[in-house]
């Protein structure tokens, strides 16, 4: 297997058996830059335009822009540095191995032969289920969108075995751009939205 695949199951597992916010952005950035550098080596002679658009993708986009983007909106809460993305218990990390088990498992029988494809279908379906992993087992807002980046990375891994229409690229980088924006907002506005109630609750209850 691909030392660089390898690094990218890595980065989905790590975050999840550690609590902190920062890893789990950290995880999301070094995935980004991963799959960028994955394309590069699967696809080296591809048009400028088509390889334009993928690197802002994955390398401004997922690999710097979402993650940057999260952060700014969590520091300026002073949010405890404290974050579980899975549940913090022997079953929840059992689940998550087993998933990525699964996830290779699934690759063979889809990928029989050895080779980058059958790597890049693994990583893939593992990013996948251990998205899915986050979202069924959080309820908070921040850890549903690590676990919707997840997914969004896993997807954008499975694609990266082909070449897409430019068109297609660019709207699917416009999309993800403004789901990116959007949690930032949220994040923003609930902080103030709890902020405003602690000074209603305050104010009523001298």
């Amino acid at each position: 297997m691909n030392p660089i695949l390898i690094a990218f199951v890595g980065v989905l597992v790590v975050p999840l058996f550690v609590a902190s916010w920062r890893l789990s952005l950290l995880g999301l950035a070094v995935q980004g830059l991963l799959m960028a550098w994955i394309s590069y080596e699967l696809h080296p002679a591809l048009d400028p335009l088509p390889f334009s658009i993928g690197m802002f993708d994955l390398v401004i986009v997922r690999g710097l822009g979402a993650p940057i983007a999260l952060y700014a909106a969590l520091r300026a809460q002073s949010a405890t540095s404290r974050n579980d993305v899975i549940p913090p218990n022997l079953m929840s990390w059992t689940l998550a191995v087993a998933l990525v088990l699964v996830a290779f498992r699934f690759a063979d029988m889809l990928v029989p032969a050895a080779g980058d494809e059958h790597s890049i279908v693994a990583a893939a379906t593992a990013a996948v289920l251990l998205g899915f992993l986050v979202l069924a087992t959080q309820r908070g807002p921040f850890s549903q969108m690590v676990g919707a980046l997840r997914i969004e990375n896993g997807i954008a891994m499975f694609e990266l075995g082909n070449t897409r229409d430019p068109a297609m690229q660019l709207a699917q980088t416009v999309i993800l751009v403004v789901t990116v924006l959007l949690f930032r907002w949220y994040l923003t506005t609930l902080a103030r939205t709890s902020t405003a109630k602690s000074s209603a609750v305050e104010w009523l209850n001298p």
